[in-house]
């Protein structure tokens, strides 16, 4: 990394006494209390870490012993690791930290009990929130892709002397619904233009601390218990995923839409990105067409009826990240058919981390 400078020498001087990720050197030498390393292995499928791939910034929120709100900052990529590495000078202490993944303005994050945003020595992080942006300030009333969202919690502690040196395990928060619509019957050929695809009924908020908490060895996630599962250690490089709580009912659910259009081979490809989704969420997805490009509900419905995804869903056992629906429109039926292999590992409720 020396050759990108002019003068290597007196850089790579300054790095050995400044640079305090490298193993060669003890953390007592460093000027900070802690380093705080995000890790994502593709939810255990990968044994390096992967977070730079996917994540470009975490939003970090790190909490006292009394729970309270100590500090915020982004983190970015290290010039020195090249990872999303935390260093922090914290007094001696128990803390928490909560990490919140390629946020940026279709997202908030707030405090339950005061409805602003979070405020250092006042927000309790059981009153944390990460909402989407409110769909009455879009044109069209529904609320446009959201964030590849990533999401990660931790408890550590600072001790009177050294460093402390922890991992914390950043999950995909997250689902991606892709979707192919093609037509066999020719009398109703699609016409060139522009289509909306809305997915209806789709969460709107997080409640930041994990609802469920999924330690390597386990197979399947245990419903988090602070008391019993935040053990603050001085330095942890166990495999431990969190998942936050998500909203599913009332008026944390909102509608997305996105646009799309239709291609060379008369299909009708859609990408649509939401907040994660659970068991008891009733997703329904339509797509409109509309030639001059208006609001989505003012144009004629494609498919011949709306497309109930909660039964689809459970009937193949679906998994949203990883596979593609192919949405066949026959006159006036609806198949659906998986494009990929089966296979199910529900996000948040008994479902497991591969």
């Amino acid at each position: 990394m020396f050759r990108r400078f002019t003068y290597p020498i007196l850089i790579a001087s300054v790095l050995f006494w400044t640079g305090c990720d490298n193993d060669l050197y003890e953390l007592e030498i460093c000027d900070y209390t802690v380093q705080l390393r995000y890790h994502y292995n593709e939810e255990n499928t990968s044994a390096g870490n992967q977070i730079t791939y996917w994540v470009r910034g975490i939003d970090e929120y790190i909490f006292d012993a009394q729970d309270i709100l100590y500090r915020t900052r982004r983190v970015t990529e290290s010039v020195c690791t090249e990872n999303l590495d935390s260093e922090i000078g914290l007094p001696a202490g128990r803390y928490s930290v909560i990490g919140v993944g390629n946020r940026d303005t279709r997202s908030s994050a707030w405090d339950a009990a005061t409805g602003r945003a979070p405020e250092v020595g006042k927000t309790h992080r059981e009153d944390m929130r990460l909402s989407l942006a409110d769909p009455d300030s879009f044109e069209d009333g529904t609320v446009g892709p959201c964030e590849e969202l990533f999401h990660g919690y931790r408890t550590f502690t600072v001790g009177e002397t050294g460093a402390s040196r922890v991992r914390v395990d950043m999950i995909n928060s997250h689902f991606q619904l892709r979707f192919r619509v093609t037509w066999t019957n020719t009398s109703r050929t699609p016409a060139a233009g522009t289509y909306y695809a809305v997915l209806e009924d789709i969460p709107s908020q997080y409640a930041l601390m994990p609802e469920y908490i999924y330690p390597a060895g386990e197979f399947s996630p245990l419903e988090h218990d602070p008391a019993e599962h935040d053990l603050y250690p001085h330095s942890d490089n166990d495999v431990i995923h969190h998942i936050p709580h998500t909203g599913h009912e009332g008026d944390n659910m909102f509608s997305h839409s996105n646009t799309t259009y239709l291609n060379a081979d008369g299909e009708v490809w859609g990408h649509l990105i939401n907040y994660r989704i659970k068991t008891e969420t009733h997703p329904i997805l339509k797509l409109y067409y509309s030639p001059g490009g208006t609001r989505a509900e003012d144009n004629p419905m494609v498919f011949p009826r709306a497309i109930d995804l909660q039964t689809y869903f459970r009937w193949f056992g679906y998994e949203l990240d990883h596979e593609l629906i192919d949405i066949v429109i026959d006159g006036d039926r609806i198949i659906l058919n998986p494009l990929d292999g089966l296979s199910i590992a529900d996000w948040s409720e008994g479902g497991r981390l591969f």
